[in-house]
């Protein structure tokens, strides 16, 4: 899959996730929107600041970030954090306010030429939260193992809830451990929302729901998955682990002046 769907379709996840936020009726103002190639992110929901985010820029598109910038300025937004599909110039984005920061990960790979992706004999046991308490145990593992704030353990709730979206739970025993789940963006899968517990990290269980999800959007029409996640973390050591392909944008903040 090219970077450009990839990012496409994460998009589309996001402007899921933030309608989901609008409409459950948390503060502030939620906005998914593209503007000549340029994919943005932009709410004004207090502590969610940190999703602000613009990504497909280019030296081709960077002379449309201005524009996108004054709809940010315009909302009262904080200013977003910038994701470059290649060597975007680093001295127009300086003189916009903006500094290196560190590369933003996506990962893709492809499900058509693979048969499954094994799920190793383990101790745990993976479930589909479909009913509302199923749901409901979903919801509280991923919060568990987030350990977020209020602000985002209300987004996250918000979005997992979202139609289309498929939960999944893995238990050891009677407790469950973890939690993760994925969307369908057209025959692309978008993964998302994998939280451990604290006391069961280290266990596989979120190796053990990646190759679940994986084989279970195959099974529903995907032909191929992505997924971002933060720099250096567990999360894109797992995805490189079993395939993805990761590949790093380089990634822009804005600078305090002075």
């Amino acid at each position: 899959m090219d970077l450009r769907t990839a990012e496409r379709c994460l998009h589309d996840r996001s402007s899921a996730a933030f309608a989901a936020a609008a409409g459950a009726g948390l503060p502030g103002r939620f906005r998914a929107f593209e503007h000549d190639r340029l994919l943005a992110l932009l709410t004004t929901s207090p502590g969610l600041g940190f999703l602000n985010s613009v990504c497909g820029l280019t030296s081709e598109s960077l002379d449309a970030l201005p524009g996108v910038l004054a709809v940010f300025s315009a909302a009262g937004a904080p200013l977003p954090r910038l994701a470059t599909d290649g060597p975007a110039q680093a001295g127009r984005l300086h003189q916009r306010g903006f500094g290196p920061a560190k590369p933003r990960p996506v990962a893709t790979i492809d499900l058509l030429p693979r048969r499954g992706f094994p799920i190793r004999p383990h101790d745990l046991r993976l479930t589909e939260a479909r009913t509302p308490e199923q749901q409901r145990v979903f919801l509280a593992t991923l919060a568990a193992g987030y350990d977020a704030p209020p602000e985002l353990s209300r987004f996250l709730r918000a979005e997992h809830c979202a139609e289309g979206m498929r939960r999944f739970v893995a238990w050891q025993g009677p407790q469950p451990v973890a939690a993760a789940a994925f969307s369908m963006h057209g025959n692309v899968a978008v993964l998302g929302g994998a939280a451990t517990v604290p006391a069961a990290r280290g266990s596989g269980a979120q190796t053990a729901l990646l190759h679940h999800r994986l084989n279970q959007a195959a099974a529903a029409g995907a032909v191929a998955a992505t997924a971002s996640a933060a720099p250096e973390s567990a999360s894109v050591r797992n995805l490189a682990r079993i395939g993805f392909d990761v590949r790093y944008r380089p990634g822009w903040l804005p600078v305090a002046p002075g």
